[in-house]
C-alpha cells in the first residue's frame, strides 16, 4: 500500500512538472570565478525567479526584443544590464555578479550563499569571516547543499563525510581519536549533547566541524575538534519552499523553508523554518518522532548595523537505545538487529528551547562590535526498560534464553547562558596589515538531576527467542523506590574568558595567526544552599599558526593550539579517585601541518593535514556499571597521543560533476600511564583508516536536463571498543546511491542508503553489551517545491 502510494505521489508531481514546462527561455547566474550563485533574484519584463542551486533559472516565454534585466544576490553587487532576446534564442546571456566589498560580516548573523558542496569561508575558527585557505588548520564543513542532497535529519547522518565517528545513538561523536561532548551554535556553547538528542538538520544552514583543539578560542573544548552548528538565517531575497518525504520504517517527514523582507524597504527581513517527522526505527518499539519550529528576523535600521533574533524549539519523542547485546554462549552477529527489551509505553521526551540573539555594529570603516546571546533549556523525561547484561551470567535464566531486566523513570532539566562580545579591527602597522579582535566569553549553565525513580532488583526477564514467554512487564505496577534530589546535588558552572587574536599580514603571501585566551572556571556544588562548595580551576592558552600561500596558489600552513577542559562538575560531585587524591584539569596541544588547494576555476578545494594531539590527566570511570554515583572510581591516564593524516577534497570538476570525499588515518593510544601495562593500549572507538566519497553527477540540457545521480561509500576498518578496546568490533564499507530530478519548481530526490543491507557496527562499549549498528537498508522518497 505505501509503495503505491509512493508511485503515485512521483506520477502527480512528474505530471504537473511536465504540463509547466511550456516554451521557456533559460539562463544561468555566476559569479567572477564562474562559480553558479544559487538564490539570486533575476526580474526582467515584470517576472521575478530565483535561481537554482546550481545558478540556473527560467523564464516564461518572451516575445523577441530588448529587456531590461536586474539581478542581486546576498554577497554581490547588483547587476543592472541590457539583453536582446531574438526569436530563435532559448538560451539567455550568462548573469556575471561582482562581490560586494565589505559584505562579509564579522560575526555569523547574515544568512549564507549556498555554494555546493565548498565552504568558502568560516567565522567559527577565527570567530571573523578569513577564508579557509588562510585558517592554519582543519575545518571541514558539510554544506546545506550536501545536506539536501543526504536528505540528512541529524549530524550523525553525514557526519562520516567529515572523517567523524557518530555512535551511542549520535551521544559519542569521535573526532581525530577523541570523544567530543561539546557543541556550538552560531560559535557559541550550547548544552553537551550528552542530555539533548542533535539538532534537526532541516533548520540548519551547515555543520563546520573544527578539527584539534579550540580552547584558546571557545574555552572548553574536546581535543579532538568540535561542531559548530550554523542555523538558517534571513535572506533579503524571496525563497519559500515545501516538502514531503515518505520512506522506509513508516517514514513520514514534512518542512518549509520560508524567507525574504518583511517591508519593501528591506529592513526586516524574516525567516520561518518548521520540521516535523513521524517514524518508527528499526528496533523494537522505537519511535523517532520530531518537530521543531525555528523562527528568525533581522533588523537592519541603518548602514552598518544589523540586529538577528533566533528561536529555536525542538521536541523529540525517542528512546536512548543501549545497543546489542550477545546472547548468552552466542556471538553478537546471532542478535537480531533489530533487538531490544523496550515495552510499549517506554519513551524519552526530550525538549529544548533556545533564543539567540545578535548585534553587529560598524564603529568605524574598520572597527567593528559584536554581541551575542544565547539562552538554552531542556527538559528530559526518560522511561524505559534495559537489559541487567551487566551482571553477566547472572543475568539469564530460563534455561539461557532469558534475559533480566529492570525500569527506571527520569527526569531532569538543564539551562544555560552564553554570552560572548568582541571587537575587531582591520589595520595596518607600516607595511604589516592586521585583522585582529579582543573580545570577552561568559558562560553559566545549571544542571538538576531532578527525579528518579527505580527497582532495586529485576523486575522480571524478556525471552529473547520467544517473546510470549517473557514476563508482565506493565511499568504501570512496579513498586520502584523514589529519589528527589535536593538542591544538594543541583549544580551551576561558571566560566569566565578574556581572549586576544591577530591576523598578520607579512608581505603579500605570509600570514600569522596568534592567539591567547585566558579562561577561568567556577563550580558551585550544591548551589545555594549552607554546603555550597566552590572548586575554581584556570588556564592560559596560546595558539599560533603560519600560512604561505606558494605562487601555484598552493595554501601550506603549520600551527601550534592548545586545549583545556576542567574537572567536570559531576565528577567532583560524585565518586572517588582511585588510589586517592583529586582529580585534575586535562591539558592538550596539537601540531599540525598541511596544505589547501583550490582546483577548477577555485570550484574545488583539497586539504592534506598531518597532526600530533597530546592530552594529559585524561580522566576514566573505572566501574560504569555501578548504580549509585556515590560509588564510582575514577582514575587518570598519565597520557594518550593521537597521530594522523586526513585529506579531503568537497566541491565541483566541471560545472556538472560534485565530490565530497574525506579519508583519515589516525594511530590514539595511551603513551604514558602509572600501569606500564596500559602503554601502548589503544583508545576506544578510533579506528586506524575511515573514509567516505561521495559523488553527483547532473545532466544540463538536452531531454533529461534536470537528471542527476549520486553514489557513496563509507568505510572503516575494525574499531576498538570503549572499554575494552584489545577487543574490536569489523570493518566494514556501506554504499549509498540516489537519484534526483528538477524540472521549474518542482524536485525529487531518491535515496538508497546501506543499497547492499550490510550488517555493521559503529562501535562498542564492552563485549557482553552495548553494540551499536548502522541502519539496515532503507530508502527515501522527498519531493519538493518552490514557491
Amino acid at each position: 500500500m505505501q509503495l503505491k502510494f509512493l508511485f503515485l505521489s512521483i506520477s502527480i508531481f512528474l505530471l504537473t512538472a511536465f504540463a509547466a514546462l511550456g516554451q521557456q527561455k533559460r539562463g544561468v547566474v555566476k559569479n567572477e570565478a564562474g562559480q553558479p550563485v544559487p538564490h539570486a533574484s533575476i526580474s526582467i519584463n515584470n517576472q521575478t525567479v530565483v535561481s537554482g542551486e546550481n545558478g540556473e533559472y527560467t523564464l516564461s516565454t518572451l516575445p523577441p526584443g530588448t529587456y531590461r534585466v536586474r539581478v542581486s544576490s546576498v554577497g554581490y553587487r547588483t547587476l543592472d544590464m541590457t539583453v536582446t532576446i531574438g526569436a530563435e534564442n532559448t538560451e539567455l546571456p550568462a548573469l556575471t555578479l561582482q562581490p560586494a566589498v565589505g559584505e562579509l560580516q564579522t560575526v555569523e548573523i547574515t544568512g549564507r550563499r549556498d555554494e555546493g558542496y565548498k565552504a568558502n569561508y568560516s567565522f567559527a575558527a577565527t570567530k571573523v569571516a578569513i577564508p579557509v585557505t588562510e585558517i592554519p588548520s582543519t575545518v571541514s564543513t558539510i554544506t546545506q547543499q550536501l545536506i539536501r542532497d543526504r536528505q540528512a535529519v541529524r549530524f550523525e547522518d553525514v557526519a562520516r563525510n567529515t572523517n567523524v565517528r557518530v555512535t551511542n545513538n549520535g551521544r559519542s561523536v569521535v573526532i581525530r581519536g577523541f570523544v567530543s561532548t561539546n557543541r556550538l551554535i552560531n560559535g557559541l556553547r550550547t548544552l553537551t549533547d550528552n542530555y539533548r538528542f542533535s539538532a534537526i538538520s532541516p533548520v540548519v544552514e551547515s555543520y563546520e566541524v573544527i578539527k584539534g583543539p579550540s580552547s584558546s578560542m571557545f574555552g572548553n573544548m574536546s581535543p579532538g575538534g568540535v561542531i559548530n552548528i550554523v542555523t538558517k538565517k534571513p535572506l533579503a531575497q524571496k525563497k519559500q519552499s515545501m516538502s514531503f518525504s515518505l520512506g522506509s520504517f513508516n517514514t513520514v517527514r514534512a518542512d518549509m523553508d520560508f524567507t525574504g523582507k518583511v517591508n519593501e524597504e528591506g529592513t526586516v527581513l524574516y525567516r520561518l523554518n518548521a520540521f516535523g517527522q513521524l517514524s518508527d526505527t528499526w528496533y523494537e518499539n522505537m519511535k523517532d518522532n520530531a518537530v521543531t519550529i525555528a523562527p528568525s528576523f533581522s533588523f537592519l535600521p541603518r548602514e552598518g548595523t544589523r540586529i538577528n533574533v533566533d528561536l529555536n524549539h525542538m521536541r523529540l519523542t525517542t528512546l536512548e537505545n543501549d545497543g546489542l547485546f550477545p546472547f548468552k554462549g552466542k556471538t553478537i552477529d546471532q542478535t537480531p538487529i533489530n533487538l531490544t527489551v523496550f515495552q510499549p509505553g517506554d519513551r524519552n521526551i526530550t525538549t529544548t528551547t533556545s533564543i539567540n540573539l545578535s548585534l553587529s555594529q560598524r564603529i568605524t570603516k574598520n572597527i567593528n562590535f559584536n554581541v551575542s546571546y544565547l539562552k538554552d533549556f531542556l527538559t528530559w523525561d526518560d522511561r524505559r526498560h534495559a537489559a541487567e547484561i551487566y551482571l553477566g551470567d547472572a543475568a539469564w535464566s530460563s534455561g539461557d534464553s532469558a534475559v533480566s531486566v529492570y525500569y527506571w523513570e527520569w527526569e531532569s532539566r538543564m539551562d544555560a547562558d552564553n554570552i560572548t562580545g568582541y571587537l575587531t579591527a582591520d589595520f595596518n602597522t607600516g607595511k604589516i596589515g592586521h585583522k585582529a579582535l579582543i573580545g570577552y566569553d561568559y558562560n553559566v549553565s545549571l544542571f538538576n538531576w531532578g527525579t528518579y525513580r527505580y527497582n532495586g532488583s529485576p523486575i522480571g526477564s524478556v525471552n529473547v527467542y520467544d517473546r510470549t514467554k517473557s514476563s508482565n512487564l506493565d511499568g504501570a505496577v512496579y513498586d520502584l523506590a523514589t529519589i528527589n534530589y535536593s538542591l544538594t546535588n543541583q549544580t551551576r558552572d561558571f566560566a569566565h574568558g578574556i581572549y586576544f587574536q591577530d591576523q598578520v599580514s607579512i608581505a603579500k603571501r605570509l600570514k600569522v595567526l596568534l592567539g591567547l585566551r585566558y579562561e577561568d572556571y567556577t563550580f558551585r556544588l550544591a548551589y545555594k544552599t549552607p554546603t555550597e562548595n566552590k572548586v575554581a580551576q584556570e588556564a592560559w592558552l596560546p595558539k599560533i599558526g603560519v600560512t604561505y600561500n606558494l605562487p601555484s596558489n598552493t595554501h601550506v600552513y603549520a600551527s601550534y593550539i592548545t586545549g583545556f577542559q576542567p574537572v567536570a562538575s559531576g565528577q567532583l560531585l560524585y565518586g572517588s579517585v582511585e588510589g586517592g587524591g583529586e582529580l585534575k584539569p586535562e591539558y592538550s596541544n596539537q601540531f599540525e601541518v598541511g596544505a589547501k588547494q583550490e582546483l577548477f576555476n577555485s570550484n574545488l578545494l583539497v586539504t592534506a593535514a598531518l597532526y600530533q594531539i597530546k592530552k594529559i590527566n585524561v580522566t576514566q570511570l573505572t566501574n560504569p556499571t555501578v548504580t549509585d554515583p556515590n560509588d564510582r572510581i575514577y582514575r587518570q591516564l598519565g597520557e594518550v597521543t593521537s597521530k594522523g593524516v586526513e585529506l579531503e577534497f568537497n566541491g565541483q570538476i566541471g560545472r556538472s560533476f560534485s565530490v565530497n570525499g574525506a579519508y583519515n588515518y589516525n594511530d590514539a593510544r595511551i603513551s604514558k600511564d602509572l600501569n606500564p601495562a596500559k602503554v601502548h593500549e589503544r583508545l576506544g572507538l578510533s579506528p586506524y583508516h575511515q573514509g567516505n566519497l561521495w559523488a553527483k553527477y547532473e545532466i544540463a540540457g538536452g531531454k533529461a536536463d534536470g537528471l542527476g545521480f549520486g553514489a557513496g561509500v563509507n568505510l572503516s576498518s575494525e574499531t576498538p571498543m570503549l572499554q575494552a578496546p584489545n577487543v574490536t568490533t569489523p570493518g566494514y564499507a556501506v554504499a549509498d546511491a540516489a537519484v534526483f530530478y528538477k524540472i521549474n519548481r518542482v524536485s525529487i530526490n531518491l535515496n538508497v542508503n546501506n543499497i547492499f543491507n550490510k550488517r555493521y557496527y559503529t562501535g562498542a562499549v564492552r563485549e557482553r553489551e552495548r553494540y551499536y549498528t548502522g541502519a539496515p537498508r532503507n530508502v527515501m522518497l522527498r519531493v519538493g517545491y518552490a514557491l
